[in-house]
């Protein structure tokens, strides 16, 4: 016989369940549950009866059903994450890493609870819908923004528990809790930062036309603050990339007063500098130029750019959490939390002289 009651050189044909863990520690199912998947808590064990469970375990080579366990729960224990409709499959390795940091903190937030992140093709821009409501997930991360109708619809009509990352909740209609950085707070900081640089005359890069949540929220944060500081904002300020993909070069071209442009992000930013420096334009000794996200892409570009910290490992962390939170119940579906962001100060930028 072997050590699991079984003559030897037979082969067992069925898996080890929990009852025959139990009978060989010779204690009850319930004690094995508590001590191997952490049930039954209102149960006792001591240290010698749970390493004696797991010592049986171990030689019964017992595992987990994972796939009985959550057809009992009624759980996937899949978090999906959706990017939207309309838009291209988001890349790891090349341009902006906006993805790969929203990722990292998206896995971290859950693996802490033991749940998978699964990204499918039809979550990344042709058949979102689909996901929201035919069983494989437990909860959602909705993490492009909103551009139309369409993704309002989807969203306040989902039946599966979902966190939107940045928007505000208001923007959703409370339907469900929302992650963002303190967009305000980032152009502020921009602005302050051009402005100890002895900076008054500031542009604005944007893609407004994409209707992008907060594409709205930096620039009216931009025009808000530059007001409050006394500095103009007028009409000619305000550069539209979805306008004209040539929108920097021709503004350039221009001859304009600005010394300084801020952009909605850093990819805006990389545009920008391609156009000047294909213009001649030097950067920053002519014009200074500041992006929005600061992942480590902005070392890689040339002049190095400074570019506000938007917290994005943190944002996908704080986004996951909040799922896990509310598919437990624990969580109130309105919540906003918004991170703040730093600055990080590279070569893009120059005091004028």
């Amino acid at each position: 016989m072997d050590l699991a009651g079984r003559p030897r050189g037979t082969q067992k044909t069925m898996a080890v369940t929990l009852r025959d863990v139990a009978a060989h520690a010779g204690v009850s199912p319930v004690v094995v549950s508590h001590v191997l998947h952490n049930k039954a808590q209102a149960i006792r064990v001591s240290q010698p009866t749970a390493e004696r469970v797991k010592k049986s375990a171990e030689i019964l080579g017992y595992k987990c059903n994972i796939w009985a366990r959550n057809f009992r729960t009624g759980n996937s224990m899949q978090i999906g994450v959706i990017h939207g409709l309309g838009f291209s499959r988001p890349s790891f390795s090349h341009g902006s890493r906006y993805f790969a940091d929203l990722m990292e903190g998206l896995i971290d937030g859950a693996f802490e609870h033991d749940y998978a992140v699964t990204l499918c093709p039809t979550l990344l821009g042709s058949s979102p819908g689909a996901a929201l409501a035919d069983g494989r997930f437990d909860g959602l991360i909705w993490y492009s923004s909103l551009p139309n109708e369409e993704h309002h619809e989807m969203i306040a009509n989902s039946t599966v528990p979902m966190v939107i990352l940045h928007s505000t909740s208001e923007s959703v209609n409370g339907r469900w809790p929302t992650v963002l950085c303190d967009n305000e707070q980032g152009i502020q900081l921009a602005i302050d930062h051009l402005m100890d640089l002895g900076h008054e005359r500031i542009a604005f890069l944007t893609e407004f036309g994409w209707g992008i949540g907060e594409a709205t929220l930096r620039l009216e944060a931009f025009k808000k603050l530059m007001a409050e500081r006394g500095l103009p904002v007028e009409e000619g300020d305000i550069l539209d990339l979805s306008k004209d993909d040539d929108v920097v070069r021709k503004w350039l071209a221009s001859n304009p007063p600005h010394t300084a442009l801020v952009c909605h992000n850093d990819g805006l930013a990389e545009l920008a500098i391609t156009q000047a420096q294909d213009a001649g334009i030097d950067i920053p000794g002519q014009i200074s130029i500041v992006g929005f996200d600061s992942t480590g892409y902005c070392n890689q570009l040339r002049p190095r750019l400074s570019s506000v910290n938007q917290p994005l490992v943190d944002v996908g962390r704080t986004g996951a959490r909040e799922l896990v939170s509310l598919i437990q119940g624990k969580s109130e579906p309105g919540r906003t939390v918004m991170l703040p962001c730093t600055f990080d100060v590279r070569e893009s930028t120059k005091k004028l002289k």
